[in-house]
């Protein structure tokens, strides 16, 4: 640090000499500069991705997972605090070396000597070294790199959270097309028995009154598609939210494989593992744990040094100083106008009023509660793996049920419209049993991507979100 005290200013050689100087090396340094600073605009190009994700397109799960780890919110200030923890480590790492300081002072004042104005320049070099001090700078040093260590595993907390959210809302974007394509089925389904019970009370076959059933129910099929169409398009604005882009930016998404292969084959993928062993994963891997532990060793490390506080710490001071004020009077030879001194200081507290005792206390209280915090964390996340698997486990369940009411409902409606056909069933049988199948196809919907988030949920739940 340079500390200047400067009281007035004042036109001399010196002062004007500097200045000389220092705009000549300014002019001299100016065509490095911007070289330097073409060269760093270059390399922050060259930085950016070369395959841009085209928007455009239908994203698959990947890719917007991909663009939500780049540009959410929550990553980026998990990368910034990382990176100032990073510093934190340097800087506890820079105790071990010594501190050089730099003192500069420029005094003058009204009095006359020798026929004009005294001017007092002085120069100076300071140095600092702490030769010992039982511990302390090893303890620092060591906290920040388990408050680095706890960053990480906090982010990557962060990561699985961000992960899971886009993974949810993804597979939501997906229902509601779905949901909206079956509505959409149901509604020309509905159109046509309107028609037909039109033409059958033209026929003599019908009454009004089972013109205005069929209509009703085909207004209620409308509502139902415009309700899906808004859900979808909340769902369609909450994804580009979460990934970190305007929430006004339509995004679509590719279908998703496992629904096809579920279309195509009718298996779904089902969890073989005990309950116990995915348990057992995430105690050993959900990333809050490495944080906990970490922060329980950071404490201990403060517990540590709180306890050094009351030890004594040897210090070196070397200084160098100039008289310019009287060598740039006198001219002489200039090692009369140096001196130096070297140092060393012995620091300890003798007494504090009780606060280094009050501090250990704080500290050891602390630290048995974070430690108390990390068994009620055990507990936790065995209840949250155990309610994961058994919502699994039903929406496993739920699947085959949605199955099988497909094809039941599909040979219900086709029999039951034969028989209407032929004057064997009245319109309210075959508009119940359209019902049944648009809440069949409704249900299978749902209750398979309702699977692939407790699917999902059960990984988070274990710590193994990638």
């Amino acid at each position: 640090m340079i500390h200047g005290k400067i009281k007035f200013t004042v036109l001399s050689k010196l002062t004007t000499f500097l200045r000389e100087r220092r705009a000549s090396f300014q002019n001299a340094l100016l065509p490095a500069i911007i070289i330097l600073q073409f060269a760093v605009v270059l390399g922050v190009g060259a930085q950016e991705p070369a395959n841009e994700i085209d928007l455009s397109q239908p994203l698959t799960l990947e890719q917007c997972i991909q663009i939500g780890l780049e540009k959410s919110t929550s990553m980026r200030n998990a990368r910034l605090n990382l990176a100032m923890q990073e510093l934190r480590v340097k800087n506890a790492r820079s105790g071990y070396f010594p501190q050089i300081f730099a003192n500069g002072s420029y005094n003058f004042s009204d009095r006359l000597e020798f026929g004009f104005e005294p001017e007092n320049y002085n120069l100076g070099l300071r140095g600092a070294y702490t030769l010992w001090d039982n511990g302390q700078r090893e303890g620092s040093f060591a906290q920040a790199k388990e408050n680095l260590t706890a960053t990480v595993s906090r982010n990557e907390r962060t990561k699985q959270d961000i992960i899971l959210d886009i993974t949810v809302a993804y597979y939501d974007v997906l229902k509601r097309q779905e949901l909206v394509k079956v509505s959409e089925q149901i509604l020309v389904r509905s159109q046509e028995n309107t028609q037909r019970t039109k033409d059958f009370e033209e026929a003599g076959m019908l009454i009004p009154a089972d013109i205005a059933t069929a209509e009703l129910r085909e207004g209620n099929d409308q509502l139902s598609l415009l309700n899906n169409v808004n859900s979808l398009q909340i769902a369609q604005a909450t994804l580009p939210r979460l990934l970190g882009l305007d929430p006004g930016q339509l995004l679509t998404v590719s279908i998703d494989e496992s629904y096809q292969l579920y279309q195509d084959r009718g298996t779904i993928e089902r969890i073989e593992m005990p309950i116990e062993e995915a348990i057992q994963i995430a105690l050993n891997t959900r990333p809050e744990f490495q944080e906990r532990q970490a922060q329980i060793r950071s404490q201990e490390w403060s517990l540590t040094l709180a306890r050094l506080q009351r030890w004594p710490r040897l210090n070196a001071d070397a200084n160098y100083n100039v008289d310019l004020d009287n060598y740039l009077r006198e001219r002489e030879n200039f090692s009369d106008f140096r001196s130096w001194s070297v140092g060393a200081s012995l620091n300890f507290t003798l007494f504090d009023g009780g606060v280094l005792g009050n501090r250990v206390k704080e500290i050891k209280m602390q630290l048995e509660q974070s430690r108390e915090n990390v068994s009620d964390l055990e507990r936790s996340v065995a209840l949250a793996v155990r309610q994961a698997y058994l919502n699994l486990e039903r929406s496993e369940k739920a699947v085959d049920i949605s199955k099988r009411q497909i094809t039941n409902a599909s040979k219900s409606l086709d029999v039951i419209r034969g028989r209407f056909d032929v004057g064997q069933a009245i319109l309210l049988e075959l508009l119940d049993a359209q019902t049944s199948y648009a809440q069949a196809l409704t249900n299978e919907v749902n209750a398979f991507y309702d699977y692939k988030i407790a699917q999902i949920r059960l990984q988070d739940a274990m710590g193994v979100l990638q």
